[in-house]
């Protein structure tokens, strides 16, 4: 099992706090454990990079340190349009 780094977890939660800010995202928590979920971990236990990518071979295969991952972004984005298409599967209030 591998762990998200800092940088990936502190991205993941700015990142959707920036979106509900400017309204992207219905006014609902999303989460760390919601972001691992909708990629497809069910248990809760982050299977992709260290850098946030769902691709456990990212880092040195797409870029080749944990800082620079373009990918992370782009999976957010499928992530935010998941929850704005009302897929509570990936929300806090489905974990409760």
């Amino acid at each position: 099992m591998t762990t998200l780094t800092k940088q990936a977890r502190e991205t993941i939660k700015w990142w959707l706090t920036i979106k509900w800010w400017f309204g992207e995202i219905p006014a609902q928590r999303t989460t760390i454990a919601g972001y691992i979920r909708f990629n497809g971990y069910s248990d809760g236990k982050w299977g992709g990079d260290r850098c946030g990518c769902p691709d456990d071979r990212c880092i040195g295969y797409h870029h080749y340190d944990e800082t620079d991952c373009g990918c992370l972004e782009a999976v957010l984005d499928q992530y935010v349009d998941a929850i704005k298409h009302g897929e509570t599967l990936f929300t806090d209030r489905y974990s409760r």
